[in-house]
């Protein structure tokens, strides 16, 4: 899976590449709302955006209302992170057609978990299979995820 990361915060960026790593997944961390426009008007080879609310005071929604007028990207999950969210927040972007809002910490599993359950709700199993198997499949990835939890949570 292709995950395309809209935000500046490293620390973000890291945990998402390193669980998408753990089923061969790649997230591009990309940095303003104008360049993910760019990228996603070349490439629509994504399987999902994970952004914060604004980029740079911008409202990363733009991107959102650009994947909902392109046949190809109105299926791929828009997920939404944000510190300090309220209720009304929250329904907010899910009205404007978020897949789901996560409050920072969040668990980024639940972000790929999300991503793929709206995968296959709109695409069907098998083409959400398709892409994870493209991915080579991995079989210690059981173990690479608990290793990953025990590093989260401080645990040896």
């Amino acid at each position: 899976m292709r995950i395309l990361y809209l935000g500046k915060s490293e620390e973000i960026y890291t945990i998402l590449d390193e669980v998408a790593s753990l089923s061969q997944s790649e997230v591009i961390k990309i940095g303003s709302v104008k360049e993910a426009l760019d990228i996603l008007a070349k490439d629509r080879n994504f399987h999902g955006v994970v952004a914060h609310p604004k980029v740079d005071n911008i409202p990363s929604l733009q991107v959102l209302a650009f994947m909902k007028r392109d046949e190809s990207l109105k299926d791929v999950p828009f997920i939404i992170i944000a510190e300090n969210i309220t209720k009304d927040d929250t329904d907010y972007y899910k009205a404007m057609g978020a897949a789901e809002v996560f409050e920072i910490p969040f668990n980024p599993l639940e972000v790929f978990l999300v991503i793929t359950n709206k995968l296959k709700d709109a695409k069907g199993e098998e083409v959400v299979k398709q892409i994870l198997h493209e991915a080579k499949k991995d079989k210690s990835i059981l173990l690479k995820i608990i290793e990953l939890i025990k590093k989260l949570f401080g645990k040896k």
